[in-house]
């Protein structure tokens, strides 16, 4: 809101000074409060374009600004070395911007950026052959506040789960149940993990739909669903998988060895070819991939997103090559690659469950810490990055557990909104008094949320929605530490602003916002 305002006063200084040509520049909020509420490296980016000294620039900048500007935003502007501009906004501006979250309520931190755009995400589809386990629950919960994200950025969403239910994986698991179920030694790579004793099914298909119906269930209590359940199968049925496969052939792209149809990947980079087609005329998941995005592309989205787990990472390269020589848009096509968690207890790592003697499922991290938890931490670390999942902190009832704070200062908030009888400020006076520094950081935090929604739907970042939830916490505290709320109009009214955007980042989280706890 108020770094749009920003930016639109630079755009208009930027014409003013003769740069033409759009420069990528960040408006942000500086290190350290004396820098002021935002500062901005235009100048930086810019000085080279206009062969100007930095420091020149944001002198010509800031002229203009104030020009165009006149006082009514900006209270003051500095230039520092090596050119960056630091604004800081007028008191007046942000009081009055506060209304605006209570009108919104619900709606404030949404936006239109993405109105007219449809997105399709992919995400956890997980093999049907066996407990999820902790990385699709991170994955699982990386998809859904992704999903909310774009939502909330405006964009049309579509969510899908991909299931292998066609090949090896699925024949070994019916070999592998037919075999504990006669009491004979597992096949050589097969599954022999306890939960093979309580698959339901006497057919393959049967099996199947046992494991995916405890996968579906899972999820639904992780509070995420999908808008369509996508089978491998369909696509073999339809045959879209030797259509995709003849596709490539009449490109002259494929070559036949040994009976093998293989693809000419290492041409194109990968460190070596493919095969499409075995010997014994199946085709690989490969192939089927290629057929099942091909077949995304053709439903009309402008842009797909796929988010798989750290051992694909090697085969996001092949994948795109394959499509960008069947003539799709392959800028469209995002992959994300979900890194692992290891699960600890304090400083000590975990990696068997106590009551099987095998990997930590899914199942058992949400029954020992709780959905909330579980959601708050698989998404409080960057998706790029391994995150490390410490049990006991989860299932604090302290302010050491960020998602416990934040919760805590949800309901803390509605406790004191319950104990007064005044919400709304008699007067615009009352809220042109909010002049204490606490009031002040508190102000500018509630109305920096539209903007951190949107640059995290942008960058596929939903650990930036925990932090911010962390630091508006934190801010909220401190501000009630210092400023006496009860019988204060315009104070009620930014208690109860913290309340709707703290609520808000809950929801956009997926975790219940408490009001009594």
């Amino acid at each position: 809101m108020l770094q749009a305002k920003i930016e639109s006063l630079l755009a208009a200084a930027l014409s003013r000074v003769g740069l033409g040509e759009p420069i990528e520049y960040r408006v942000e909020v500086p290190p350290r409060k004396e820098l002021g509420d935002f500062a901005s490296n235009i100048a930086i980016l810019g000085a080279r374009q206009v062969k100007q000294n930095p420091l020149t620039l944001a002198a010509r900048l800031v002229e203009k600004v104030k020009e165009i500007d006149q006082g009514e935003t900006i209270a003051k502007i500095d230039v520092v070395k090596p050119g960056f501009i630091n604004f800081s906004i007028n008191d007046k501006i942000i009081q009055r911007s506060i209304p605006e979250i209570v009108k919104q309520d619900h709606d404030w931190g949404k936006g239109n950026s993405g109105i007219g755009s449809r997105v399709l995400l992919e995400f956890v589809s997980a093999n049907p052959t066996g407990p999820l386990h902790v990385g699709h629950g991170r994955w699982a919960v990386i998809g859904d506040v992704i999903a909310r994200l774009l939502k909330a950025a405006g964009y049309q969403v579509a969510t899908e789960f991909y299931i292998n239910n066609v090949g090896t994986q699925v024949e070994t698991l019916e070999a592998s149940v037919r075999a504990r179920r006669a009491g004979r030694d597992i096949p050589e790579g097969g599954y022999g993990g306890e939960y093979i004793k309580e698959v339901k099914g006497e057919t393959r298909e049967e099996m199947l739909r046992s494991l995916l119906g405890e996968q579906q269930r899972i999820l639904a209590e992780l509070g995420v669903a999908f808008d369509r359940w996508f089978q491998e199968s369909e696509l073999h049925a339809a045959g879209k998988v030797m259509g995709a496969v003849q596709k490539l052939r009449d490109l002259g792209v494929t070559f036949e060895e040994n009976g093998a149809t293989w693809f000419k990947s290492q041409a194109l980079g990968d460190d070596k070819n493919r095969v499409l087609v075995r010997e014994d005329g199946r085709p690989t998941y490969f192939a089927a991939d290629i057929a099942y995005h091909l077949d995304k592309f053709s439903r009309g989205f402008d842009r797909l997103i796929n988010i798989w787990g750290t051992d694909h990472h090697g085969y996001v390269g092949r994948l795109k090559a394959a499509l960008k020589i069947l003539g799709l848009p392959v800028e469209s096509f995002e992959i994300i690659i979900g890194q692992l968690v290891t699960l600890y207890r304090g400083d000590e790592p975990i990696r068997m469950s106590k009551r099987t003697g095998e990997m930590i499922t899914l199942q058992e991290v949400m029954a020992e810490t709780g959905v909330d938890a579980t959601r708050f931490f698989f998404a409080a670390t960057d998706v790029n990055s391994h995150l490390d999942f410490d049990l006991e902190l989860a299932k604090k009832k302290s302010a050491d557990n960020p998602v416990y704070y934040l919760q805590y200062g949800h309901a803390r908030i509605c406790s004191i909104l319950r104990k007064s009888e005044i919400l709304n400020p008699k007067s615009e006076n009352d809220l042109l008094g909010l002049t204490d520094p606490a009031e002040r950081e508190l102000m500018l935090k509630l109305l920096a949320w539209p903007r951190l929604v949107e640059e995290a739907a942008k960058l596929r970042q939903p650990h930036r929605v925990t932090e911010y939830g962390k630091e508006l916490a934190i801010t909220f505290h401190h501000f009630y530490e210092k400023c006496r709320v009860l019988g204060h109009p315009g104070r009620l009214v930014l208690v109860d602003s913290s309340r709707i955007v703290l609520r808000n980042v809950l929801e956009l989280l997926g975790i219940t916002a408490p009001e009594k706890m």
